[in-house]
């Protein structure tokens, strides 16, 4: 699969995530996924996995392998995110990442109404401080960064502050990112489409993500690559998780109900091959992410380890 940009981010009770972008789908595994709880650790969702937690970040998206079915997570595409908002005193008036319609000066960014939360939940204009292009190093305020205009600073949620990298801004009309010159790039509408980003296309069997990144579902849009977000010790097979992120590369978020061990609401577990002829440790056995005849061209025999129905 084509990776033009590399990012940093993450139905069935499978996937979640707030993925800034973050994403969930239907069971199959997938469902949409943009949107997470404020009570959350999440990611960006992208809209189809697994409308409780969800991909970059990233969450009040759907995302986190739910479609198995999912989502910022940052995931999703743009079903739940997990946003909160917040005023400082620069222009609230909504505004389109998309469009960049802010008077001169000032540039259309995502931000987190409620500080502290995952991910980002609303846009609006705020000043212009830096001219960071596409692929560059950037640093994230609570509502702000230093990317040029059309670009977004993604950290390792797209709520968190920090270092980051500037990714495109893209139309979710569109669908791909070609008129942002990234023909190989998918336009990702992460949390309930509030994100909306050009993401890398990746295979979650393969892992074939650049660098660090993994590669993470966001739902009916297919498998894109994000930074990992799990913590020291965890983002293991049965480990407890809160976004597509929040697990190893090669594993999902998925809910707990369709796994045979997990103490939490959703946990860890691998990627599997439907090709393979025993991938999965029993009683779980690889059952597909997506439902029949819905999957994205080459996902087909992608599957998450998982009790079946």
């Amino acid at each position: 699969m084509n990776n033009s940009v590399r990012s940093w981010f993450s139905g069935p009770p499978w996937a979640f995530s707030c993925l800034e972008a973050g994403l969930l789908l239907a069971v199959g595994i997938a469902s949409a996924a943009p949107g997470c709880a404020k009570d959350q650790v999440n990611v960006d969702t992208a809209g189809e996995e697994d409308d409780d937690t969800t991909g970059d970040g990233d969450p009040s998206a759907e995302s986190a392998d739910s479609n198995m079915s999912t989502g910022d997570g940052d995931g999703d595409p743009g079903t739940t995110t997990g946003f909160v908002p917040m005023t400082d005193g620069v222009s609230t008036n909504t505004c389109d990442p998309a469009q960049q319609d802010c008077p001169e000066g000032e540039k259309c960014t995502g931000y987190v109404v409620e500080p502290g939360y995952c991910c980002v939940d609303a846009n609006k204009c705020v000043d212009v401080i830096g001219n960071g292009q596409l692929g560059d190093p950037c640093v994230r305020t609570e509502d702000n960064d230093d990317c040029a205009v059309g670009l977004f600073c993604m950290t390792v949620t797209s709520g968190s502050t920090g270092d980051g990298v500037c990714l495109a801004f893209c139309d979710v009309g569109a669908q791909d990112c070609s008129e942002d010159g990234l023909p190989d790039a998918t336009c990702i509408a992460f949390n309930d489409g509030i994100l909306p980003l050009c993401q890398d296309s990746c295979d979650p069997l393969t892992q074939d993500c650049d660098g660090q990144l993994g590669c993470y579902g966001v739902g009916a849009q297919g498998f894109v690559c994000s930074v990992p977000g799990y913590e020291d010790g965890l983002g293991n097979d049965g480990d407890a998780c809160f976004t597509i992120q929040s697990c190893k590369p090669g594993l999902g978020c998925t809910a707990a109900e369709v796994l045979d061990d997990c103490g939490g609401s959703r946990c860890c577990t691998p990627y599997c091959d439907l090709s393979d002829p025993d991938p999965c440790t029993a009683p779980e056995q690889c059952v597909g992410y997506y439902e029949d005849g819905t999957a994205p061209p080459g996902y087909e025999t992608v599957g998450l380890c998982a009790i079946p129905a």
